[in-house]
């Protein structure tokens, strides 16, 4: 393994400071806890363990410098944020613009890394301090290859997921929005959201967008990433030699193929929290941000939110909020709060001894995009995007300098091709998605399927095979988020019921169909690209290729896109699992309302970040005007 005397140095010098580096340095996966000893991955190997030293002590510094660093307790704001994610960094930018509102936002993780800038860096951020590392319960259906776990990750820290997410701008299809408001949601059909789409959205390439369908003036910039490598190209092709046309996803119609928009900008990520945040932070004076401040409960009187108590290093604080307390804190943590605060189904919070504010369904109807991602696909060496391990570093170490069309870490592997199907003719709407992940060594990966998928730490641009997963963009299956009744105030019970309604697993099935087909196709052909028709334990009994294998491997190795959404699910009042009304109130509880991702009826057919940007903008929206109206 050879690296420059100019690299191997500056390896060196990290190794010897690793233990001197202050604890605001971002922590990427502790390696000696995934990899087996004596492991032959790459990303096992002195490489693996150099290229995370690398990045963090290149790029493991925060790109914001807080300075909001007291806290007194009983301070009195307008409105309390809980959750500086997607959402919540909308609903922050929104009030605050009003400056005689005072705004505090709560983030129970630290500034965003200057890592996360890196698009083909992604797949290190999960397992690290940017990401919950929340995992699933067992239900004996899925994820069986972890003893019925899947890992979870959430983002933890100034911009939530859209710090550590494959940044794919898909808002879902007309159809989605149509279904809310068809549920009782007055004000979420697609012709009345479209415009909040629009607000946030920044494109940065109309010419490759139909114009009427997006927004050129908003915080948040949308483009497609600058390098964009061959088998990416060559995906694209084969879809639309069979059949799939070449779409705007975000237009007037979803089925079909593209490069992806993505939430990048000069081949670099662009978060929520840069895009809504940073640009205003230290600037405007009404509104205070508190990293490392992790709500603990919702404060209560008389059927009215009043403030947060929230802990900082070790202790607890109050805030107290005279308008409103807004949760934001996502699909996992904003039900968890509320449990935490009295309010949720009486049985389960009487059971870990929490008096009952309010009955409510919060934490039902947790549902998300269950993927496939046991078809994969080889490439010869002419293809194939993989370089030495000298030219890694290269690439890490002069990202911020080298024209990102140049450099394929502005790139995101073959996740730039993007395709949506409608897997049965009588379909209005598409009811699979495909995003392609980049596997680094299909030969590592045959060795050991469950080992290497525990460690992809490595760039997305670099490797050898292509794995194109099936998601289910619309599951029949609903589970549920709880306390632990073990520890109440730890990580909850997170049973997502994956394959619970075993029709999720046909759309799957279908989907798969659709990709064996890809080797038919011309472009598919001259790349000589071939499917790996090994079968892989322990689902070798079965034929590769069947459709025994292929549920084998699905309920085994069982995937997902990290959508999780609907715990505080929105709904009329005559909905048993509704938590919060059309403009996002707890119902019960005055001057509380929920904006994030949990209050999804119904999952988007897509990625859920936009739709959360879209939650943000309404959320906002409806308070504004209610305390504008309050006040003439």
């Amino acid at each position: 393994m050879l690296f420059s005397s100019h690299i191997s140095n500056y390896l060196n010098k990290t190794f010897q400071s690793l233990n001197k580096i202050c604890l605001i340095m971002w922590e990427p996966v502790d390696l000696s806890n995934v990899c087996l000893p004596n492991s032959n991955l790459t990303a096992c190997s002195y490489f693996g363990y150099a290229f995370l030293n690398l990045i963090v002590n290149l790029y493991g510094k925060p790109q914001f410098e807080n300075t909001e660093n007291k806290h007194f307790c009983n301070e009195t704001y307008d409105f309390i944020i809980v959750g500086a994610g997607t959402s919540g960094s909308v609903v922050a930018k929104r009030l605050s613009e009003n400056s005689k509102w005072r705004v505090l936002l709560l983030e129970a993780g630290g500034e965003e890394p200057i890592v996360t800038n890196i698009p083909s860096l992604s797949s290190a951020l999960l397992g690290s301090s940017s990401d919950w590392q929340f995992t699933t319960e067992p239900n004996g259906k899925s994820c069986l290859a972890n003893n019925g776990r899947c890992p979870w990750p959430r983002g933890k820290g100034m911009g939530g997921s859209s710090s550590i997410n494959s940044m794919s701008y898909i808002r879902g299809n007309r159809g989605d929005y149509d279904h809310w408001a068809e549920l009782g949601n007055e004000g979420w059909a697609y012709d009345d959201v479209l415009p909040y789409f629009k607000k946030s959205e920044r494109n940065l390439q109309p010419e490759v967008v139909e114009p009427y369908y997006h927004g050129f003036n908003g915080e948040q910039p949308v483009s497609r990433y600058p390098y964009i490598d061959q088998p990416s190209k060559m995906l694209t092709a084969a879809f639309i030699e069979r059949g799939l046309p070449l779409i705007d996803y975000n237009g007037a119609e979803q089925e079909g193929v593209n490069q992806a928009q993505a939430f990048v900008s000069n081949g670099q990520r662009r978060s929520a929290n840069k895009a809504f945040l940073e640009p205003i932070r230290n600037k405007t004076k009404n509104l205070v941000i508190k990293i490392n401040s992790k709500a603990t409960k919702i404060l209560i009187k008389d059927m009215k939110a009043y403030g947060i108590e929230y802990e900082n290093n070790g202790t607890i604080f109050t805030a107290l909020a005279s308008k409103e307390v807004i949760i934001s804190a996502g699909a996992i943590n904003s039900p968890q709060l509320l449990m935490w605060s009295g309010i949720g189904l009486k049985d389960q919070l009487e059971s870990v001894g929490i008096p009952v504010v309010k009955n409510l369904s919060v934490g039902k109807n947790l549902h998300d995009h269950v993927t496939f991602n046991g078809v994969y696909i080889a490439l010869p060496n002419r293809t194939a995007t993989r370089v030495s391990n000298e030219e890694v570093f290269r690439y890490v170490e002069n990202f911020f300098e080298m024209d990102p069309k140049q450099n394929p870490l502005s790139g995101n592997g073959p996740l730039n091709t993007i395709a949506f199907l409608k897997s049965k003719p009588n379909l209005k709407y598409p009811d699979v998605q495909y995003q392609v992940g980049s596997i680094h060594s299909w030969r590592e990966l045959v060795a050991n399927l469950t080992s290497y998928l525990k460690v992809q730490t490595l760039p997305t641009a670099f490797y050898d095979c292509l794995s194109p997963r099936a998601e289910n963009l619309q599951p029949k299956s609903r589970g549920d988020v709880r306390l632990n009744p073990k520890d109440i105030y730890g990580y909850p019970l997170i049973n997502p019921n994956y394959f619970g309604e075993e029709v999720d697993l046909l759309a799957l099935l279908r989907g798969v169909d659709f990709i064996l087909s890809l080797r038919h196709t011309k472009a598919f052909k001259e790349s000589g690209a071939y499917f790996i028709e090994i079968p892989l334990p322990p689902c070798d009994k079965y034929k590769w290729g069947t459709k025994d294998y292929f549920i084998c491997l699905m309920k085994t190795f069982t995937g997902s896109t990290y959508h999780p959404v609907g715990t505080c699910k929105m709904g009329p009042k005559s909905d048993s699992e509704a938590v919060v009304d059309s403009k996002l109130k707890v119902y019960g509880i005055d001057r509380l309302r929920v904006i994030d991702g949990s209050i999804m009826p119904r999952a988007p057919s897509g990625n859920t970040n936009a739709a959360c940007l879209l939650i943000g903008e309404l959320g906002a929206e409806f308070i504004i005007n209610y305390w504008t109206q309050k006040s003439t």
